[in-house]
């Protein structure tokens, strides 16, 4: 009989990247804060149950997967966004009643993610992080260097800015302001390329590791990779290992940096508490990290794996579309094939790739008539 795991935030890609690959191995279940026919997962022939679980209410959604947890009987829960893996950190001793998972402790979880404490942490480790202050209406006026950027401890994507000036600075920082419960940082701008180091641990241990370099990401200004590849760098390796083992950090974690080619250097821009998004990749490159993931949950033993492929990866739709639409890339470079070339093109399960496709057309539409959906960020003058 089949292992039955629960997998949380079935509209992410990197949901579907998990059922997609042990969909005949296991048995999943889906958890959807959309309605089904809105979620990518739900499409798919390797997903049976899917539960509609509203999650913008931290203690509403906690009691009603702790609900799903008693009434069925699931070897393994796994969550994959963010703000699952932070109800199951606060939760863990309730959901260890009724399932199995690997989570880090609240008290660890918080230093993941607030990204104020997260920089104390790593300046202690004397880790490299972009000059960073704690943001006031008294000390705007004290930041004299631009570029800056400006975000919350607590969030990201919509709750990041760009600054150029003081006046965008004071308008950007009001507007945090009202959209943020926790503190708004100020980070030097580091010009270079994204990358990052993914690990999975327990207790410290590193029993996965994985590293790649972003080569499109959408927003192009700076978001989630739309094309990414495997990478390695020693320095990177010593960096995110340092982290995981003082944090003795339980699951899957992102340290992603900014490389700076001018200085050459790696600083740390925050650390990312959850699955991350391109984990297609990861798994093409032979880290099976869902599999690693539910088998340490499970208490079983697992051979650490450190080495992986050199392959890169495309999420043609609706990713790398709308890269397309924002002007980041050309037609030529898009229906560019290249070997060693994975994409989230999968006709052997073909619903969500349809969904896929649909979905990156129509917002690729409103990217090209909406300038705010191309630079929600704002743009840097360098």
């Amino acid at each position: 009989m089949k292992l039955r795991v629960l997998v949380s935030d079935g509209s992410h890609k990197n949901a579907l990247a998990i059922i997609r690959n042990l969909g005949k191995s296991y048995y999943f279940d889906i958890l959807t804060p959309f309605p089904p026919a809105l979620t990518l997962s739900a499409y798919s022939k390797f997903s049976n149950n899917v539960f509609y679980v509203d999650h913008s209410k931290e203690t509403e959604y906690y009691l009603k997967v702790l609900s799903i947890l008693k009434n069925n009987s699931y070897d393994v829960f796994l969550p994959v966004g963010l703000k699952s893996y932070l109800v199951a950190s606060k939760y863990r001793e309730e959901f260890l009643k009724y399932t199995n998972l690997l989570v880090p402790k609240w008290e660890i979880m918080k230093i993941a993610y607030n990204k104020d404490l997260t920089m104390e942490f790593a300046e202690k480790l004397g880790i490299p992080t972009p000059r960073t202050m704690v943001l006031t209406s008294d000390n705007l006026s004290s930041i004299k260097e631009f570029p800056v950027v400006i975000k919350s401890s607590d969030e990201s994507g919509a709750y990041v800015k760009y600054c150029n000036t003081p006046e965008e600075l004071k308008r950007n920082y009001e507007y945090l302001r009202k959209k943020s419960m926790t503190n708004i940082i100020a980070q030097e701008y580091i010009k270079g390329f994204g990358t990052g180091f993914y690990g999975v641990c327990k207790r410290g241990k590193l029993y996965a590791v994985f590293m790649h370099r972003r080569i499109k990401e959408f927003p192009i200004t700076g978001g989630p990779s739309a094309v990414a590849e495997a990478y390695y760098d020693k320095r990177l390796f010593k960096y995110g290992k340092e982290i995981c083992k003082k944090l003795k950090w339980d699951g899957p974690l992102m340290v992603e940096f900014k490389y700076s080619q001018e200085r050459d250097e790696y600083y740390l821009i925050e650390l990312n508490p959850k699955l991350w998004g391109s984990l297609d990749l990861t798994i093409k490159a032979g880290v099976n990290v869902p599999e690693i993931l539910i088998r340490l949950a499970l208490g079983e033993k697992v051979k650490p794996i450190k080495t992986y492929r050199k392959v890169k990866f495309r999420w043609i739709f609706p990713d790398e579309f709308k890269v397309l639409m924002s002007s980041g890339e050309t037609i030529k470079e898009f229906f560019k094939r290249e070997t060693h070339t994975y994409t989230n093109m999968d006709f052997s399960d073909p619903l969500p790739t349809l969904f896929q496709i649909v979905r990156g057309i129509a917002e690729g539409f409103w990217i090209v008539v909406d300038k705010k959906k191309r630079f929600p960020h704002g743009v840097v003058k360098t």
